[in-house]
């Protein structure tokens, strides 16, 4: 059985929030009005290859690393998710009850484009249906595709014993596997 803990902090700005839950050189997916930007987190803030990313019209951001998630909604409501109770910031004061799940589901999402080219600590991918867009990776993708990984956690409802999804967290980027390769 996995435990998977959480807290909430109301009032608190994402920058409060990315200092608080101490992110740092974790990935930020940041979705504004007029776009949406993948970034790296630096103590407050986040930089893209080009710069400090400019948080101000940001109204929603996921940032994770391997072992904790935040999500932050611009109405200053932040929720901090893992499985390391420890990882807990005091200023995320409102505990949840920890969700016991029974099993977890590792899945990957791949992610649109392939590696164009990389600096370090990026990969720039490319598409004609979305653009180039840079993904916060430690290495360049080996086959020139990178996929998401995101564990499930799995709970069965007590009355019925029914088992479902019932909370995601983000992990990381990664390589995407040739097709046959060992997964």
């Amino acid at each position: 059985m996995t435990a998977l803990y959480g807290a909430a902090a109301t009032g608190i700005t994402l920058p409060e929030a990315l200092e608080a839950a101490r992110l740092d050189g974790g990935c930020a997916l940041l979705t504004a009005p007029s776009a949406y930007r993948l970034a790296r987190v630096a103590g407050r803030g986040c930089v893209t290859p080009t710069g400090p990313a400019d948080l101000s019209a940001v109204y929603e951001a996921r940032v994770f690393t391997a072992h904790v998630e935040l999500r932050w909604v611009e109405a200053g409501y932040a929720v901090l998710l893992t499985e390391d109770a420890s990882l807990l910031p005091g200023a995320f004061g409102e505990l949840f009850d920890a969700l016991d799940a029974v099993t977890t589901i590792e899945t990957r999402y791949l992610v649109w484009g392939t590696a164009t080219a990389s600096t370090p600590g990026w990969a720039m991918l490319a598409s004609a249906r979305v653009g180039a867009m840079a993904v916060p990776m430690a290495a360049a993708p080996e086959t020139g595709r990178i996929r998401l990984a995101v564990r499930e956690y799995v709970v069965a409802d007590k009355a019925h014993g029914n088992a479902y999804v019932a909370e995601e967290r983000l992990i990381g980027f990664e390589s995407y596997p040739l097709e046959g390769a060992a997964r």
